[in-house]
């Protein structure tokens, strides 16, 4: 009887990472390719929101003086950033108070709910001073739109350099890069550009009818907490 000799089975492949041996199927990453890329592309997106920003602010100025004078533009943009002032202020001012006493997140909920419903308020006013009529609106929506794209790239050249920076606050920023890696957060940009219509809308609403502030501030409100419940869908 002959014998017959059975092949042997195929060695089993086993995952081995070239950078550090280890057996788990796992990515490396690049931390400080990342980081850096973050910090540029937030600056750079906050620089575009700059440039049309200002664009769109010198066309409703120059709109503005063509059909009322430039007293009349004057008189819509001087009180449009005062009270983009104000408002920030006064939800900054809510933040610190709430995340003195609770977390980061409900702080910051606060303070976007305040300043939603300060917004109309800040549209009232500039309606009530520089008076009914379209040219103050478009002047009033440019002049927010530029406030917040200053505050955009203010926050945006912070964060760039929080990014570089020791300590927890630093290390919980560049977290937040590695997390949100390859996204660009273009619903940022579209949110303010949305305001700054809104707030035009607005104030071209209350120099009609002042009034109707009474159904702005909650509407405001409701799409405040519409635009958070998104932002934590996604």
């Amino acid at each position: 009887m002959s014998d017959h000799a059975t092949a042997p089975s195929a060695a089993t492949t086993t995952y081995r990472c070239e950078h550090c041996d280890d057996s788990v199927p796992h990515e490396h990453l690049d931390v400080t390719a990342i980081v850096t890329a973050a910090g540029r592309a937030a600056v750079v997106h906050a620089g575009w929101m700059l440039a049309l920003a200002l664009v769109l602010a010198v066309a409703a100025v120059a709109v503005a003086v063509a059909d009322a004078g430039l007293g009349a533009a004057l008189g819509a943009l001087v009180p449009v950033v005062v009270g983009w002032l104000v408002v920030t202020a006064a939800g900054l001012g809510v933040v610190g108070a709430v995340r003195a006493r609770s977390s980061d997140a409900r702080a910051l909920v606060a303070g976007g709910l305040t300043g939603a419903a300060l917004t109309p308020l800040a549209a009232l006013a500039v309606a009530l001073l520089a008076g009914p009529g379209w040219p103050a609106a478009l002047v009033a929506g440019g002049g927010w739109l530029l406030c917040g794209a200053v505050a955009a790239l203010v926050r945006a050249r912070a964060v760039r350099l929080l990014l570089v920076a020791p300590g927890a606050a630093g290390e919980r920023e560049r977290v937040r890069a590695i997390a949100s890696r390859g996204r660009d957060d273009w619903g940022q940009q579209a949110r303010w550009l949305l305001q700054g219509v809104a707030l035009a809308v607005a104030t071209w609403l209350l120099g009609l009818v002042p009034a109707a502030v009474a159904v702005l501030v909650p509407l405001s409100v409701v799409a405040a907490v519409a635009a958070a419940r998104r932002g934590l869908r996604d």
